[in-house]
């Protein structure tokens, strides 16, 4: 919020210098980015928080300013002089929970010009550009007093009648940047008997503006909801100084302030005529709040012991009236502060203005580590497993470019949730995969000179299902590499470390993006974590890389679910292990998981591990067979074990291999 000490001494009761003003706001919780020069004017930007709407204006940073520093504010005068003609307008509400009060005053007669220079330069030194004297002060009350206006040409209007409702579906409005903005019903507009005029809170309409042939106008002043203005400037891309502050809010008094200081500039500069009364439909209620503050909660809070007569000192600077009885202060919360709704709020405030600096910091804390939960803890470990194996972890868009949308969506998929294209105009789509997004980072990587790249994401993937509702699933993936092996050791890693106990299961299986016949799906005992293999080729091509590389995506809720809650850890054996390599002779058609899975039947002793060696094809074997090596690894707990009993357990192996599989032994 840009603030021009000029136009800022105007309400305060001393003049005060920008550094003291700079000084005292940034103190007060209202830091000041810049302090410029402008012309002869000195301009501050004042950073205000969301909550603070009251301070979108000269007189709520005048107000602020006189509190910190101990001021006084001179309020505004808005006398007016009405005609003795009777209204010849009326408003009309059919959204009242979007628009609990709308008002209009008529001018007639005015005189369409350029702004004295006062008023041009303060609004210059704001950054914002003079049009007419009429506009003008539209602008001028806003950044006054908080209040956004709004002045209709009324003779453009198709009668004087305005109806506050909302929008017809695909009706359209021109706005005053000559942009034609399509509606939606969900929007609030401000219309005439024929059509929309305005974009109640966010613009007016170009058919309507007040030009320099303007006569008579129809001002407006108005409270509309925060929420939908928010969502009506976002949907349509259309910010502007009225829709940021009707989204932090607007006090109802301002709305009757703002329509009688309006009318009142507008009488002086552009002359005319004011039809008697404000025509208005809803209600403006102003209701002065009340809050207690008790005295010990607050030192509890703050951890110190001020003076009564200092806190009720800081509660009279911010214009509160308090009252103080017994242990407790009671207050009445001045019309601008929507802000104050509880007794914390208050306890803030006092410390505010008597100033942070005056509560003692501790020279020593103390802190109590928390262990970490068991999810927590597990995604840790997924974290050192997958650094430990070269992988690096990325960031990337929730928002799939629209090269690759349609490469990983599921089969239960619908379609993909989209930003209105508005707001996003290119890949706007969430993604329904990571790995889209891991491929782009892969082929920045190759670009920059880094092709061997490994690289993992831990987010959210989406989709809208068959019912139309928005899925979200979070997920691992990886990606890197052309070793398929590899990647399986990686995830055999990561569950392992995660739970020692649940075996991993690859099928063959097909999945949208990887290539057929080079994709398997993964399972951790009885449940379908996700799936990993070679990528297609094609879908490589779309993202712009040399070649198709390997790729892993599992469910992350699945296999944090799935983790030992304390890991079973076993002593480091004294006795040597043995090592046998056999090479089975098998058809083409079997899988390694099936050679495995007979082996999980044998049930051999002291058989510790089981390592993947390589499968071979081609001569001697015949076509359609295979040689598949694996190591069995042999270790006893308390003995050394001798060849005979290792000798035993192999054999058992052998004849259950080709018993179920009708392998035979390469020798």
């Amino acid at each position: 919020m840009k603030i021009s000490l000029e136009w800022l001494s105007q309400y305060l009761s001393a003049p005060v210098d920008a550094e003291a003003a700079a000084r005292a706001l940034t103190h007060g919780g209202f830091p000041v980015e810049t302090i410029q020069t402008v012309d002869d004017d000195t301009v501050i930007d004042v950073e205000v928080t969301s909550n603070r709407g009251d301070c979108l204006s000269h007189l709520g940073v005048a107000r602020e300013i006189a509190a910190l520093l101990n001021g006084a504010v001179r309020e505004i005068d808005t006398s007016l002089s009405e005609s003795a003609a009777p209204p010849t307008a009326s408003v009309r509400i059919d959204a009242e929970q979007l628009c609990p009060y709308y008002s209009a005053r008529i001018v007639r007669g005015v005189r369409i010009g350029p702004s004295p220079e006062w008023l041009s330069r303060r609004l210059q030194a704001v950054g914002l550009r003079s049009i007419n004297n009429v506009v003008d002060v539209t602008n001028y009350v806003m950044y006054e007093l908080g209040q956004p206006l709004h002045a209709f040409d009324l003779d453009k209007l198709a009668s004087p009648d305005i109806i506050v409702r909302h929008a017809q579906a695909g009706e359209k409005l021109t706005s005053i940047d000559g942009h034609e903005r399509k509606l939606s019903a969900d929007m609030l507009v401000i219309a005439d008997q024929r059509q929309p005029v305005a974009l109640a809170g966010v613009m007016g309409g170009l058919e309507t503006q007040v030009t320099d042939q303007t006569v008579n106008i129809l001002l407006e002043s108005a409270r509309f909801d925060a929420l939908n203005v928010r969502k009506t400037a976002r949907q349509l891309a259309l910010m502007s100084d009225s829709s940021y502050r009707f989204e932090r809010g607007v006090a109802a008094q301002a709305t009757l302030l703002g329509s009688a200081r309006a009318a009142q500039l507008i009488l002086q500069l552009a002359g005319g005529t004011l039809e008697r009364g404000v025509v208005a439909a809803g209600s403006c209620p102003v209701v002065a709040g009340q809050l207690t503050l008790r005295l010990a909660r607050l030192h509890s809070l703050l951890g110190v012991t001020f003076a009564t007569a200092e806190i009720i000192g800081a509660l009279e600077r911010l214009m509160l009236q308090p009252r103080l009885e017994g242990d407790c202060v009671h207050v009445t919360i001045p019309w601008w502060r929507m802000d104050l709704r509880l007794e914390v709020d208050l306890i803030e405030e006092v410390a505010r203005v008597i100033g942070y600096d005056q509560i003692p910091q501790r020279e020593e804390i103390s802190i109590h580590a928390a262990p970490l939960d068991q999810k927590a803890a597990a995604l840790k470990a997924v974290h050192g497993v997958l650094m430990g194996c070269g992988y690096f972890e990325s960031i990337t868009f929730s928002f799939v470019s629209d090269r690759l949308a349609g490469d990983f969506v599921p089969p239960e998929a619908a379609a993909l949730p989209q930003v209105a294209h508005a707001v996003r105009k290119a890949d706007g789509r969430l993604r329904p995969s990571l790995l889209p997004g891991l491929l782009e980072a892969l082929r920045h990587n190759e670009t920059n000179g880094t092709p061997d790249a490994r690289l993992y994401e831990i987010g959210s993937a989406f989709w809208t299902n068959k019912q139309g509702e928005v899925c979200e699933q979070r997920r691992l993936a990886l990606v890197g590499g052309a070793d398929i092996q590899q990647m399986r050791g990686v995830l055999e890693a990561v569950l392992e470390k995660l739970n020692r106990h649940r075996k991993l299961v690859v099928t063959p299986d097909h999945r949208v993006g990887f290539a057929t016949g080079s994709c398997g799906r993964v399972q951790w005992g009885d449940q379908v974590l996700g799936w990993f293999g070679r990528l297609d080729k094609d879908v490589a091509g779309h993202a712009d890389l040399k070649s198709a590389p390997v790729a892993a995506e599992v469910n992350l809720s699945m296999l944090l679910d799935g983790a030992e809650a304390v890991p079973q850890l076993q002593p480091l054996s004294r006795f040597p292990a043995i090592r046998r390599d056999l090479s089975l002779v098998v058809n083409e058609t079997i899988r390694y998981q099936q050679i495995m899975d007979v082996l999980d039947a044998a049930r051999l002793s002291m058989l510790e591990h089981v390592q993947y060696i390589t499968t071979y094809r081609g001569k001697p074997l015949e076509k359609g067979q295979k040689s598949v090596t694996i190591q069995l690894v042999f270790r006893a707990p308390s003995s050394t074990l001798t060849s005979d009993e290792v000798e035993a357990s192999v054999q058992q192996f052998i004849e259950a291999a080709k018993r179920d599989l009708g392998a035979t032994l390469r020798l």
